[in-house]
C-alpha cells in the first residue's frame, strides 16, 4: 500500500512539472511584439517607382503602419498613411493577434521569428500584407502617437542634399531631412509628401505641400531618384469640389548630390 501511495506521489509530481514547464514554454514563445511596423510592399514599390501615386494605383493599401505599445497590450492602433490613426482591439493567442480589419469579420496577423515580421491575409482584397519593424532612427515623437511611415517615405525619396535650379538663379543647395525638415531654402521650412487620397489628387503626378510659417503651398512633383521636377498646379475640376489638379508650368529642378 506504501508502494502504491507513493507512485501516486511519484505520478503527481511528474504532472505537476510537466504543467509548469507546458506553461513555462508557452510564456517564453510570446514574442514582444511592440513596436511601429511599416508595410514592407508598399515601401519596397516605392523604393522602385519613386512615386507615391504610381504606387497606389498599383498596390490597394488601407494600412501603412501597425502600432503595438506594451502599455496597451489588448489593442493595436493602425495608421493610413496620412493623417488618421484607429485603435482596434485584438485578442492574443501566442504568435496571433485576431481582431476585426477592413472588410472582414476576422484578421489574423501572425509573427514570424524567422522573418521577423508581421503578416496578415486580406481575405475580401486576396493579397497579403508583410509588416517589417521599423528602425528607431525612424520614429517621429513630433506626431501623437509617434510614427515612422511618414519618415520611411521621406528617407526614400527626399532625404539628402539637392542643388535646386530656380529660373535664371544661381543654383543653391537645398536640404531635405527625414523629419520633413527643409534647409537652405528661405522659401519654405518644411515639406510633406501626400501618399493617399487625404490630400488633394494629381491627375498628372504626385503632389508635396511646403510650408512656411502658417502658409502651405501644394505642387506636383516627378522624382526620378537622382532629379526631382516641381510643378505649378491648375485645377480642372469645380471651384466648389475637392481639388483635382494637373501639372502647370515647371518652376524649378532639384539634383541629387553625390
Amino acid at each position: 500500500m506504501k508502494k502504491l501511495h507513493y507512485f501516486f506521489l511519484s505520478a503527481l509530481v511528474i504532472v505537476l512539472n510537466a504543467c509548469d514547464s507546458s506553461t513555462s514554454e508557452k510564456e517564453k514563445a510570446l514574442s514582444n511584439l511592440s513596436g511601429h511596423w511599416l508595410n514592407k510592399e508598399y515601401l519596397d514599390a516605392l523604393a522602385s517607382t519613386h512615386s507615391p501615386m504610381t504606387v497606389a494605383d498599383n498596390i490597394p493599401f488601407y494600412t501603412t503602419e501597425l502600432l503595438l505599445f506594451s502599455n496597451t497590450p489588448d489593442s493595436i492602433t493602425v495608421f493610413n498613411g496620412q493623417v488618421e490613426t484607429t485603435t482596434l482591439p485584438f485578442k492574443r493567442s501566442g504568435d496571433t493577434l485576431r481582431l476585426k480589419l477592413n472588410r472582414d469579420p476576422e484578421t489574423e496577423i501572425v509573427y514570424n521569428s524567422s522573418s521577423k515580421t508581421l503578416t496578415y491575409v486580406d481575405k475580401a482584397l486576396n493579397r497579403v500584407y508583410t509588416f517589417t519593424r521599423a528602425d528607431s532612427s525612424l520614429i517621429d515623437k513630433s506626431y501623437s502617437p509617434a510614427i515612422a511611415f511618414p519618415t520611411a517615405v521621406n528617407k526614400t525619396l527626399l532625404e539628402g542634399s539637392w542643388d535646386m535650379v530656380e529660373g535664371d538663379s544661381p543654383a543653391k543647395i537645398v536640404q531635405f531631412d527625414r523629419f520633413g525638415q527643409i534647409k537652405g531654402w528661405d522659401k519654405y521650412l518644411t515639406y510633406t509628401i501626400c501618399v493617399n487620397g487625404d490630400c488633394a489628387a494629381n491627375e498628372s503626378g504626385d503632389l508635396i505641400i511646403l510650408n512656411n510659417k502658417g502658409t502651405a503651398d501644394q505642387y506636383g512633383f516627378i522624382s526620378k531618384r537622382d532629379t526631382l521636377t516641381l510643378f505649378k498646379l491648375t485645377q480642372i475640376n469645380d471651384p466648389d469640389e475637392k481639388p483635382v489638379y494637373q501639372h502647370g508650368q515647371q518652376l524649378l529642378f532639384l539634383v541629387r548630390k553625390k
